[in-house]
């Protein structure tokens, strides 16, 4: 699952776009490395077989919005690549030559939409500068047809597969100067195109975080509180570890200041997953006191209702004078609504693999954010961030839960501890107890109508729950304490 490039002795360019405020880089191999892989190297998202076959490097997560496909179809556009001669690798987490890896808010197509395309158009005009060396013309004697360059005077053609190998000795020309396509001509952008790993899905092939097997690995359930944070007060190990097929249980003391952090739990390893899940319930864990104990859906109603009588913090719009408008009204209606907060519900469960040896770290992780993931277990593990790789693998749904990475750190701990490859996998109870929310919120509504029934007033008074310091810094409660801020919008319509 690691990308390989060409061999250890590949020369590289580094050429740098900026678009979307990231930079680019891009690597380019030697001669001799390509030759000894037998495969062109143009980039480090492109390699070319002898063959023909063409291997685009996806650098993004998926998480079934199919950007596996779409980012290499930019490429390839650019490239003219033939698609049916396109086959698509999943990159690693590898933030210096892909920049941010990423899955959320519907940026990856925006983010890198020309950047991509100027990736697959460097490697067409080196294909096509090792098509005119070999036939001693200029390149602007050449033009190129799908998985072809062509000679314009005479007519001859080479494939990609027979001109991948000498642009080890072709400079990569700056990105920033490639002229790109007009979308006129396209012929793969903007086509429907079925996700390059539809087949594998509907047949069930191993694809997904919840796949992932590594010899002599064990199976690892985690027990946190059902209060945020809160520590272990006392756990039976003994009786955990005589469930037949569980190797090791063990507290972890963890930490309360980070929620999506390595919280404080129990961890339970196995042969299989039902003997480690068998044995967590063995375990008759206690939690101790902690003050997200105070915590309550009443408790955050009735002070959203304190909150909605008083003034606002901040008002959004005023348009007017509302109350007078309300006051002159035929008829006023005052109503009030909650939601709550709400889980992602992902339908692959939570999951990471992770392999500890040698003092390096090897993590596949369904992960939305590879590189926060892996600053974390290291700042956690205090290891070096360069002595952990981090494999993207699909996602079976994230919806922004997959964005944070308390499961992944969870499993790098796990594996130290116990020795071995270790796949940790939460219960669908874990899950939900233990999401990353979209916050919920209050609206207390006011409105009034004239005699005709057409609206002469509005006022909603909006009770949410805010942060007053960051993440990091804040206590491991604040992100779900009491509703703590409010705003106001206010219209008045004249008719």
């Amino acid at each position: 699952m690691t990308v390989q490039m060409t061999g250890a002795n590949r020369r590289e360019i580094l050429a740098s776009v900026t678009a979307a405020g990231l930079t680019l880089n891009f690597a380019v191999a030697a001669k001799a490395g390509a030759q000894a892989a037998g495969v062109g190297a143009l980039n480090a998202y492109v390699r070319v077989a002898p063959d023909g076959m063409i291997t685009i490097v996806a650098k993004n997560p998926e998480i079934g919005q199919g950007i596996k496909t779409s980012l290499p179809m930019m490429i390839a556009e650019e490239l003219d690549a033939d698609w049916k001669t396109v086959r698509i690798e999943q990159a690693d987490n590898d933030p210096k030559t892909y920049g941010r890896q990423f899955a959320g808010g519907s940026m990856a197509t925006p983010m890198h939409w020309e950047e991509l395309r100027r990736v697959g158009a460097v490697a067409r005009l080196m294909l096509i500068q090792a098509a005119a060396q070999a036939w001693n013309c200029g390149p602007g004697d050449c033009t190129t047809t799908p998985g072809m360059v062509v000679h314009k005077p005479s007519g001859k053609k080479r494939t990609y597969g027979s001109l991948a190998l000498a642009c080890a000795n072709i400079p990569a020309p700056d990105p920033k100067t490639v002229t790109l396509k007009d979308p006129k001509t396209y012929r793969i952008i903007g086509k429907s195109t079925p996700q390059y790993d539809t087949a594998k899905i509907v047949t069930g092939a191993p694809l997904f975080g919840i796949d992932v097997k590594r010899p002599g690995m064990l199976y690892a359930t985690y027990a946190k509180a059902p209060v945020f944070g809160a520590k272990v007060a006392s756990a039976d190990l003994a009786a955990a570890q005589s469930v037949k097929g569980v190797r090791k249980a063990f507290i972890v003391e963890g930490q309360s200041a980070d929620l999506m952090g390595l919280l404080p739990g129990v961890a339970v390893v196995g042969d299989t997953w039902w003997a480690a899940r068998k044995g967590r319930d063995k375990a008759a864990i206690t939690w101790a006191d902690h003050p997200t104990s105070a915590q309550s859906s009443k408790g955050f109603a009735e002070r959203a209702k304190a909150l909605a009588a008083g003034p606002p913090q901040k008002t959004a719009r005023n348009d007017g004078d509302v109350e007078a408008a309300l006051k002159a009204s035929a008829k006023t209606v005052e109503a009030a609504y909650a939601y709550p907060f709400l889980h992602h519900a992902p339908m692959e469960p939570i999951n990471t693999t992770a392999e500890f040896k040698d003092g390096k770290l090897e993590i596949w992780s369904p992960t939305q954010n590879p590189e926060p993931g892996r600053q974390l277990v290291a700042r956690t593990l205090k290891i070096k961030p360069e002595d952990i790789t981090v494999h993207m693998v699909r996602c079976g749904g994230g919806f922004g839960r997959r964005l944070s990475n308390d499961y992944m750190v969870e499993a790098a701990y796990i594996a130290r501890e116990a020795g071995a490859p270790v796949k940790l996998l939460w219960t669908r109870e874990d899950d939900v107890q233990h999401g990353n929310y979209r916050p919920g919120g209050f609206h207390f509504f006011r409105g009034g109508v004239d005699a005709k029934g057409n609206i002469s007033a509005w006022h909603d008074h909006f009770v949410t729950y805010a942060r007053t310091t960051g993440r990091r810094a804040a206590p491991a409660w604040a992100p779900r304490s009491s509703p703590r801020a409010s705003c106001r919008t206010s219209r008045w319509t004249s008719r």
